[in-house]
């Protein structure tokens, strides 16, 4: 068995429709998880056989245009979720505000390797996910901004304001998306060079030996935590 997760942020019309027809076609492969859709773009958390997974993503890509992505591809003893679940949502990962930057010009995606690299030159490290999920692993070094819910991240101005605008700034979370959000926010607030670990740590606990990682990390499906180094 397998978990696929991935989100993209494009434009979605005709919400409804598309969630009827993925929720009607993914069915019948007897796929589970959660599907996200929301005019901004669709975030995906899947389990099932590769086999099926692969035709899920055929599905998927005929009703929204995936395009070139990163995938996260994690073995599971079982399947991962009890049910599938396609959701209509105002945004695909929350935050309740606004951002003025459209582009990604400050913004980097980099792969677990140039990660390591970025980390060790004296990066600041933020970690982007909540105060849980930071006390039960986390990057050497990493920032913990102490956040209940990613919403709360634009209140963390004090915090923020203590760090060099002007440096690299290595922000990660667990799949990738919530930085996808927190990296253009950084960038409305004046953060020049920021660097977002592409597939999150899930991407990086398979494809590195992990040496900068310490603890567990927390997911949000049956498997509950994926353990990298101690």
């Amino acid at each position: 068995m397998f978990v696929y997760n991935f989100y993209k942020f494009i434009s979605i019309p005709d919400l409804s429709i598309k969630k009827d027809i993925l929720l009607k076609r993914l069915s019948h492969l007897n796929i589970k998880g959660t599907i996200l859709l929301a005019s901004e773009g669709i975030n995906v958390n899947i389990s099932q056989e590769k086999q099926l997974l692969d035709k899920a993503l055929k599905v998927i890509d005929e009703q929204i245009p995936l395009g070139v992505i990163h995938i996260n591809k994690t073995k599971s003893d079982d399947i991962a979720f009890q049910k599938l679940k396609v959701k209509v949502k105002n945004e695909i990962i929350r935050f309740n505000s606004l951002l003025k930057n459209s582009d990604k010009k400050n913004l980097k995606s980099i792969t677990p390797h140039h990660w390591d690299k970025i980390i060790r030159n004296d990066a600041q490290i933020i970690d982007m996910r909540n105060n849980f999920e930071y006390n039960l692993g986390t990057f050497k070094g990493a920032i913990n901004l102490c956040l209940i819910n990613f919403t709360d991240l634009k209140d963390k101005t004090a915090e923020l304001n203590k760090l060099d605008r002007k440096k690299k700034t290595a922000i990660f979370c667990t799949g990738g998306i919530r930085c996808e959000k927190a990296g253009k926010y950084l960038s409305d607030i004046g953060f020049e060079d920021v660097y977002q670990l592409q597939g999150g740590i899930i991407n990086y606990l398979n494809s590195t030996k992990n040496k900068y990682w310490k603890g567990e990390c927390f997911v949000f499906d049956d498997r509950i935590l994926l353990k990298g180094n101690s």
